[in-house]
């Protein structure tokens, strides 16, 4: 399979919106640990269940689709593992390594300022308590860390997707020798959520797919086939079925995601039909690693703010939690328009040379 245009653009204009929805994902408040102990919110169903809609479901797409793109674009083109070490260094090592230097300067300061103290009170981000183990976790994410990420916890998904980069000849070479068994298996692990530690099993899964689209010449133009109506459809059962009956059917949620991404990748052919549309998400896709990269813990304390702020009882819940996404997304944005505009080259630098 090649990449054509019209898959490229297709794939431009869905990056900046699976950005929006990892914000989502990490702005869904229930409890909040402060310096003097923790807050626990009482959410009424309905809220729960419109919150629950959109960040457990609707949002969770975004990762694996994340997976599958890169996995997609790697094995679209054939290259060498030196060229691909080369340019994922450049692409995805160094802006973790950067971001998460900069997230431990900025932590430790932040622990030393009386009025800022009481927003970075997690007991395993407190930086004057680390241990060279901690320093070494900080980056690594799998050592003490709970859940097993880096500091920069979004970052998981570079340092998965770096290692399966890493890896992609011998996974590779396991799916041309038994593309059946294979991914069999990565099905199984993804679906019980398998501990295999090296990376996460979505991520195995979802970039490896990448591989069989390509070595199967599986086109996209089946999901255009769909009618809109069914599209929406299917998509919308799919998503009150999850959220009514998620746990009388386990898999629901793993089908719930694979629903999605067929409906994404249907209206991704919509976004760019519509000329002003597409050029409005190409110009947005410019700033989508940015956004990604610096929402959390920028987003984590605006949360903190809010509930400070707004009282966190019935319909005053929404508006805390759509406020704060919109409020941080225009942020974050706006902030990456500076910094590409007043110094490029910090911009490239931050972002992996994203210009």
């Amino acid at each position: 399979m090649m990449l054509d245009e019209d898959l490229s653009k297709r794939i431009n204009s869905l990056r900046f919106l699976l950005i929006v929805f990892v914000v989502f994902i990490h702005n869904n408040v229930s409890f909040m640990n402060f310096a003097d102990g923790a807050e626990t919110y009482e959410i009424p169903v309905y809220v729960e269940k419109i919150r629950y809609a959109i960040s457990e479901l609707i949002a969770r797409v975004a990762v694996p689709l994340f997976f599958l793109i890169s996995g997609l674009l790697l094995y679209a083109k054939e290259t060498s593992f030196i060229t691909v070490l080369k340019k994922k260094s450049r692409t995805i090592l160094a802006p973790y390594l950067i971001w998460n230097v900069l997230s431990l300067v900025f932590f430790f300061v932040a622990q030393k300022i009386p009025f800022a103290k009481p927003y970075f009170a997690n007991p395993q981000n407190l930086v004057r308590n680390f241990s060279i183990i901690d320093f070494i976790d900080v980056f690594v994410g799998k050592f003490r860390r709970a859940p097993p990420y880096p500091l920069v916890y979004q970052f998981w998904f570079l340092r998965d997707l770096f290692i399966l980069d890493l890896l992609f000849l011998p996974i590779k070479a396991l799916i041309d020798k038994a593309p059946a068994a294979t991914l069999t298996l990565f099905c199984i692990l993804w679906l019980i959520d398998a501990n295999i530690y090296i990376v996460n099993p979505a991520a195995l899964l979802f970039f490896s797919l990448g591989c069989y689209i390509v070595k199967f010449n599986v086109s996209y133009k089946h999901i255009d086939a769909i009618r809109s109506r069914d599209a929406i459809m299917m998509y919308a059962v799919a998503i009150i079925v999850s959220l009514f009956f998620a746990e009388d059917i386990p898999i629901m949620s793993a089908i719930n995601i694979v629903v999605g991404i067929v409906f994404f990748i249907k209206m991704s052919r919509c976004f760019v039909v519509n000329r002003r549309l597409y050029q409005r998400l190409l110009w947005l896709k410019q700033y989508a690693f940015f956004v990604y990269a610096i929402h959390e813990p920028l987003l984590t304390i605006m949360k903190k703010l809010s509930v400070r702020i707004i009282p966190m009882r019935g319909g005053w819940i929404l508006l805390q939690y759509f406020g704060v996404a919109a409020l941080g997304i225009l942020i974050f944005l706006n902030a990456g328009i500076l910094v590409r505009k007043i110094t490029p080259r910090l911009y490239a630098l931050l972002t992996g040379g994203r210009l």
